[in-house]
């Protein structure tokens, strides 16, 4: 079929017609992940499940003193699932055994093969106890592990936080998590923000994970909250039935809610709120339900420490990438509830700061080079995956970065007593980068910095989706448009379909290249597109 139509000689008129579901991906990738190691044996029988329980991971319950959520995965010819659990005793074979029942979800793989996974929660637990548990059929077991209750009265606890794993997940991921387990063998929780693979649904990817993480997610808790590689035209199918969560999210009726059902929600253990967000439903009505609901988990909140995750950050490191609804809309609320630490990736460097606002009126002795009173801001990455990065976003919108590298995988270590929280970056061979130290008491709150201030310079400014805002036609009117083009329709680049992306469209043009790039919120592909001749390069 053709069709005539009138066409506007101009790069930014061709992009708005040419997407309808693209998103501006224009950080400059440095390194792509080196072959896996194990390639070789990355056959489907390798991944496969048996009737022996494996892929075992804590999430937190409703009530963290005395509830726990396990999951662990099976063939899909078992359907019966329940743990078997008692406290913790030195003796083998431990009589005293209570158990529960576990429902469980069939998926099916990308491989071919079905699998069930069965959730369980345990309640009527004591707080601060440690348990001793195991998974099975009722003939078929996992080996026994391990966990323990927040406690009801003491306000002492340590968790590590990771940012996109992604690529390389089983090949280089793993050192990273051995270290920080290393480092903090008795965290009681890691708190992860999305990309913990790189294609939603691959089941080879989410194997590689439960690997490189071995046997630590079945004794430590995992708080997380889904990415854009956790979408593919919807949320990862094992995300969802591997991954329950509390259901305290939004309430409501309509589609909206049934998107971040499970994927927003808080818990709390020992002084501290976690709070996650999904900053892939991002549209307005996704945003204002979420900083709703947000806003009342803030102004209801007992706990000395409240600690907020989500995927795309507030102030970007990737100068491509301007999050403009999310700063808008949660940054807000993030500010005025004064929360202690915002943790976020997406853009695989690290860099940590504050609004400039944060840095007024400080308390007599505190030093202006390294203090601060608000929100901790963090992006993380322990990814092979790695992008260019600077502080635009930061400079352009009041914040003050304070520190920042790429080109490396990090792990952080937070540990909390009552009145302060301690905060640590390490690279990925264990050496230390960054740290900071929040203080409250009856005076109020207060950030130190625990480096020397970092001259950061500012690069080469990168094109940016609505950084700027749109130049001023001012009084002269716009050429009418004129030219016809017949054209035919031979198909859709499914990497900037709308279904398939999960942000709203962009572009970026390079006026020295004269080249149109339009790229997905995922990742698949970024497409180089010449503005006169429609064709695509690349």
């Amino acid at each position: 079929m053709t069709t005539p139509f009138t066409r506007r000689r101009s790069p930014w008129r061709l992009a708005a017609c040419a997407l309808a579901g693209a998103v501006l991906l224009s950080g400059g990738v440095l390194a792509a992940p080196a072959p896996s190691a194990q390639a070789a044996e990355d056959t489907p029988s390798r991944w496969e499940p048996s009737a022996i329980p494996d892929r075992i991971v804590l999430t937190p319950a409703a009530d963290a003193t005395t509830q726990q959520s396990v999951t662990w995965r099976t063939s899909a010819t078992t359907d019966r699932g329940l743990v078997q659990y008692r406290t913790m005793t030195p003796a083998p074979y431990p009589g005293g055994v209570l158990e529960a029942e576990a429902a469980h979800t069939e998926v099916t793989t990308d491989i071919g093969y079905t699998q069930n996974m069965h959730t369980a929660t345990i309640t009527g637990l004591q707080p601060g106890v440690e348990y001793m548990y195991r998974v099975g059929d009722g003939t078929n077991f996992s080996e026994w592990q391990d966990f323990a209750t927040a406690s009801a009265t003491d306000k002492t606890t340590s968790f590590i936080f990771l940012g996109d794993i992604q690529n390389g997940i089983l090949s280089d991921g793993s050192r990273v998590l051995r270290n920080a387990f290393r480092d903090r063998p008795n965290a009681d929780a890691v708190v992860q923000i999305g990309d913990l693979v790189n294609d939603a649904n691959s089941d080879q990817e989410w194997g590689e994970l439960f690997d490189a993480f071995s046997y630590s997610l079945g004794t430590q808790n995992l708080i997380t909250t889904p990415g854009n590689h956790e979408y593919d035209g919807g949320l990862s199918r094992t995300w969802r039935a591997q991954l329950p969560y509390p259901d305290n999210g939004p309430g409501g009726e309509g589609d909206i809610y049934d998107e971040l059902a499970g994927t927003v929600y808080f818990t709390d253990r020992e002084g501290v709120r976690f709070i996650s967000l999904n900053s892939n439903i991002s549209s307005e009505e996704g945003l204002r339900v979420q900083a709703e609901w947000l806003e009342g988990v803030l102004a209801d909140n007992a706990n000395e420490w409240t600690v907020v995750l989500f995927h795309h950050p507030v102030y970007s490191l990737d100068e491509g990438r301007n999050n403009l609804g999310i700063r808008t809309v949660w940054g807000s609320l993030l500010e005025k509830y004064n929360v202690d630490l915002v943790l976020q990736g997406h853009d695989h460097a690290y860099g940590r700061g504050n609004t400039l606002a944060a840095e007024e009126n400080l308390p007599a002795g505190a030093d202006p080079k390294k203090s601060a009173t608000g929100p901790v801001y963090v992006g993380s990455s322990a990814s092979v995956k790695l992008y260019e990065y600077g502080p635009r976003l930061w400079k352009e919108n009041g914040a003050h970065l304070r520190r920042l590298d790429g080109g490396k995988q990090f792990y952080q270590l937070v540990d909390v007593t009552e009145g302060t929280l301690r905060y640590e970056s390490r690279t990925a061979d264990g050496e230390f980068f960054d740290g900071v130290t929040i203080k409250k008491d009856e005076k109020g709150k207060l950030v130190t910095d625990g480096v020397d201030p970092q001259e950061i310079p500012t690069g080469p400014v990168q094109p940016c989706l609505g950084c700027g805002g749109n130049p001023d036609p001012g009084e002269v009117a716009p050429d009418v448009p004129t030219g016809e083009v017949d054209y035919e329709v031979t198909g859709n680049l499914a990497s900037v379909d709308r279904s398939k992306a999960s942000l709203p469209a962009g572009m970026a043009y390079s006026e020295s290249r004269d080249l149109l790039y339009l790229g997905d919120q995922n990742s698949r592909k970024i497409f180089e597109i010449d503005p006169d001749t429609d064709k695509v390069l690349g």
